[in-house]
């Protein structure tokens, strides 16, 4: 603990002296003793567990308040792995857990950043904290929807505050690259590890917990496909169609940071976990992930500003595309014959229902300009109530919004999510300087445009633990001028 917070923390005689570090520490002491000495005489070892473990939890605290980026590093690693956690672990209100993990952490930075005096509360007010207090306020007036229902609403609160409050806890927290870099290498550590899952499933099959998650849930007619001559591998995330679009995104992320780290080893590093995410991107079977990797590279093109990027990148797109579109190189391999089809979507079974859902919903929701209701769009709003809009698959991210909160609420949601890309997009070419930076700064902003991209054919943008990841990337892309402007005045965060 640092003097000038111990200060701050330390409390004050009546008569204004001052209590010393070590007085206030043997007080603790003595009322810790008295404690074990009364709970052991009336044999309460609850009481005396309490008292041995409250001065390690008191520890704990003030590490945390000292440094915020602890709780956060936490919370980055239970938002990646608890659906995973659920799947082996029977533990009812694990979302309810994010959300106290939420409030917390943004109650550490605050009283952290009121004892030590700082004064950037400024870079919380951005267009990114801004439009989502917008979306979050529609969300609120939602709940006057005639046709919502206020469980389905309290349920859906991933969607409507859960990713304003992550954009403000990272515009708080993050003030230099060195923390940036330390976000991206522990996100390298967890896809490698989502890698590893991936391929334990392709080569020792599923697990039981797996298998009868698959069997529970309804999963398995999707996931294991024409008698098991094509299997979509997850890993711990919600479904393949999650683990894919994630995949796609580590994929394209660090292949382009392979080209702007300084060290040769964290190139090479970051290139080995860029090819292995797009393996295993292709083991989900999820064609519309390849849409990840592929609009990522197109708005790289554009970031890049380079016209030999542009034409190479142009060149990579229009091979990839002949190859899939127009060839059967490959054509014996189930994968690459299942992903060759969304190349060809008017004459996928699959593409013509989702455009009859459509069309049926179109109809449906004339009526309905702002929806139905929050947590009322597809199958998994049966449990609230029996409506049109939950007797269709959400097979599209886009396609729920609309549902949910109308053709207003959609309009609204991609006018935010296209604001601020063309913001972050704006700051990247135009006020970062630092080039290793702005290298930093295009992959993140590639793999999230190329999730929002792909959301239009699979409503996985607002799982876990994709949402957030979202918003982590687009708050440390939003204010890279902050960064940028550290590292010209001080070379030697780089």
């Amino acid at each position: 603990m640092k003097p000038a917070i111990w200060h701050k923390l330390a409390w004050a005689a009546p008569a204004g002296i001052e209590v010393s570090r070590q007085r206030f520490m043997a007080l603790l002491a003595v009322a810790g003793l008295a404690g074990i000495a009364v709970s052991l005489s009336q044999g309460s070892m609850m009481l005396f567990a309490l008292i041995l473990v409250a001065p390690l939890a008191f520890i704990l605290l003030l590490s945390v308040i000292n440094s915020p980026l602890v709780m956060f590093f936490a919370v980055f690693v239970f938002n990646y792995f608890m659906i995973g956690i659920m799947r082996y672990v029977n533990i009812d209100g694990m979302s309810v857990m994010m959300d106290i993990l939420l409030w917390t952490q943004l109650l550490l930075i605050i009283m952290h950043k009121v004892l030590k005096a700082e004064n950037n509360w400024g870079n919380a007010v951005n267009l990114l904290t801004i439009l989502s207090l917008v979306w979050t306020l529609y969300c609120v007036l939602e709940l006057v929807n005639p046709s919502g229902v206020t469980e389905a609403w309290v349920m859906s609160r991933r969607l409507i505050y859960q990713g304003l409050m992550m954009a403000v806890i990272v515009s708080l927290l993050f003030d230099n690259f060195r923390q940036v870099r330390w976000v991206i290498i522990l996100y390298s550590i967890l896809t490698l590890l989502a890698v590893a899952k991936a391929l334990m499933q392709r080569f020792a099959g599923f697990d039981q917990y797996e298998m009868d998650w698959l069997i529970r849930s309804e999963s398995i007619s999707t996931h294991i496909i024409h008698g098991g001559s094509v299997v979509r591998y997850f890993s711990f995330f919600t479904d393949a169609g999650n683990f894919g679009s994630n995949m796609g995104c580590a994929g394209i992320m660090f292949l382009l940071l392979a080209f702007y780290e300084r060290k040769v080893a964290m190139r090479v590093y970051y290139a080995i976990v860029g090819m292995l995410a797009i393996y295993v991107m292709f083991l989900s079977g999820t064609r519309g992930a390849m849409l990840v990797p592929l609009a990522g590279l197109a708005l790289y093109t554009v970031l890049s500003k380079n016209f030999k990027v542009m034409a190479i990148g142009g060149v990579v797109l229009v091979v990839l595309y002949v190859f899939f579109a127009h060839t059967y190189i490959g054509e014996s391999n189930a994968l690459i014959r299942r992903m060759r089809t969304a190349f060809h979507p008017t004459e996928d079974a699959s593409f013509q229902v989702r455009m009859r859902n459509q069309a049926v919903l179109r109809e449906y929701l004339k009526s309905k300009p702002f929806g139905e209701g929050i947590g009322l769009g597809g199958v998994d709003g049966r449990k609230y109530a029996y409506r049109v809009t939950t007797q269709i698959p959400n097979d599209s991210w886009y396609v729920k919004i609309w549902m949910e909160t109308g053709i207003v609420g959609l309009i609204l949601y991609v006018g935010i999510l296209v604001a601020v890309l063309l913001r972050c997009s704006y700051i990247i070419m135009f006020k970062v300087k630092d080039k290793v930076l702005r290298g930093y700064l295009m992959a993140m902003l590639c793999g999230t445009f190329g999730m929002a991209v792909s959301a239009y054919g699979n409503a996985f943008l607002g799982q876990m633990p994709t949402m957030l990841l979202m918003y982590v990337f687009l708050g440390i892309a939003i204010n890279g001028e902050c960064f940028d402007k550290l590292l010209t005045a001080k070379p030697s965060v780089k």
